[in-house]
Order: C-alpha cells, then structure tokens, then sequence
C-alpha cells in the first residue's frame, strides 16, 4: 500500500499515527537537507561576530560547511548565541527552503511513504519545525527531535541510535552527514541517501546524491 500526500491530508491524527507504525518508509532529516539552515546561520553570524577572512557567505559554508567548524565563532558570546537560537520556535519558520526539496519529497512520498522527519534539532522547537514544514507544503509525517536535555554535539549519535533501534520502521534515510551514514554502518539493513554530496563513502548500503532530483531517480530504481 502506497500511502499518498492527498492520502495523508484526510487521515485523523490517531489514525495517521497508526499507520505511520505500521508502514515501513523514509526517515528525512531537515537541516541542510530540507532547509537551508547554514544560510541563515551564516548570514546572521558574520553581522553579529565578525568575518575576519571576508569571506562571502557561500565560500564561508564551502569551506567550513557547519557553523561549529568556524574557528572564530567558537567565543563564549557566540556559542551562547547559538545555542539560544537552537530553542527557538520563531527561528525555525524563518528558515530558507532548499530549492526543489518539498517537490521532490512529495513525489518520493507517492513510491516510498515518509515515516518521520529525524532531527537533531531539540523537541523543544518542534512546533517551530512542524510550522515551517506546513508552510513549506511537506509530506505529512511525526517529527521526531533530539531529547532537549542531551548536548547538541550528541546528536548525531542519538539520532543514528533511534534509526538502528527503529530499523523495521525506516527501510531508507535522507540526510546530508555523512557521519549519519558512518554511524549507521552497514549493519543498518537500510538505503542511506547521502544529500548534497558525490562520492564521500565506501558503504555498501550508501547512495550518495548531488542534488534532491538525483535522490528522486534512486528512489525510483529501489
């Protein structure tokens, strides 16, 4: 059974809740993979503390590509700065769409179902996310965050721990770190869809993709 977007829209919450348990889909990560967070970050962080290499804000995420990489953002003052803007719902409807992301999850989610968004980001903006996925015409899904009390730099262990553990439930994965991928390992019995990136990995079970249209024609061939 194929659950569709249109599907989804008349489902009763209970009732969604319940098949979600019961079909095996995707688990989508949304950082760097459905919004351009980095941008934002990026753009606000170089007014706020400092741009002393001058670089552009796209050469600074080429180079860096996350803002905990930036050696001089990691001040007192700036991490304090972040980790507020971590918790905050307003921010997190602000955030800029990756072009073609919520088209191309749509027409995934008509051959493989979305099971959940899994994020790193704390539970305690998940009604920020949930926003800025309605906004942005999403696929319909259970957002699935970071326990708010664990550190942000274990995140991306929590969330490789939930899929493994959850391993019947998630038969594929999108997301954009390739440390996902390696923490996954190739005991995950899944497909790891490695967003944004051309040849990274070795792991059998690990396609990476350039661009969300080539993620759409992997899908396809599954």
């Amino acid at each position: 059974m194929i659950i569709t977007h249109s599907t989804f829209l008349i489902i009763t919450v209970l009732d969604y809740n319940l098949t979600d348990k019961m079909i095996p889909g995707l688990a989508i990560d949304i950082d760097e993979t459905l919004s351009w967070t980095i941008g934002y970050w990026v753009g606000t962080m170089q007014k706020l503390f400092g741009n002393p290499e001058n670089l552009s804000q796209n050469q600074l995420i080429a180079k860096y590509r996350y803002t905990q990489n930036v050696p001089y953002w990691q001040t007192k003052e700036a991490e304090a700065w972040m980790e507020e803007q971590r918790f905050s719902n307003e921010l997190q409807t602000k955030l800029p769409l990756i072009d073609g992301a919520n088209t191309y999850l749509t027409k995934i989610s008509k051959i493989i179902p979305i099971s959940a968004y899994t994020t790193t980001r704390p539970d305690k903006v998940k009604d920020g996310t949930q926003k800025w996925l309605e906004q942005n015409n999403f696929p319909k899904a259970e957002i699935i965050c970071r326990p708010s009390e664990l550190p942000f730099n274990k995140g991306d262990e929590w969330k490789a721990k939930f899929i493994k553990e959850n391993n019947s439930r998630f038969i594929g994965v999108i997301d954009d770190k390739p440390q996902i991928a390696e923490l996954l390992g190739e005991e995950y019995n899944g497909t790891i869809f490695l967003y944004e990136h051309a040849n990274v990995n070795n792991q059998s079970n690990v396609i990476s993709c350039k661009d969300w249209k080539t993620i759409y024609e992997k899908v396809k061939e599954m």
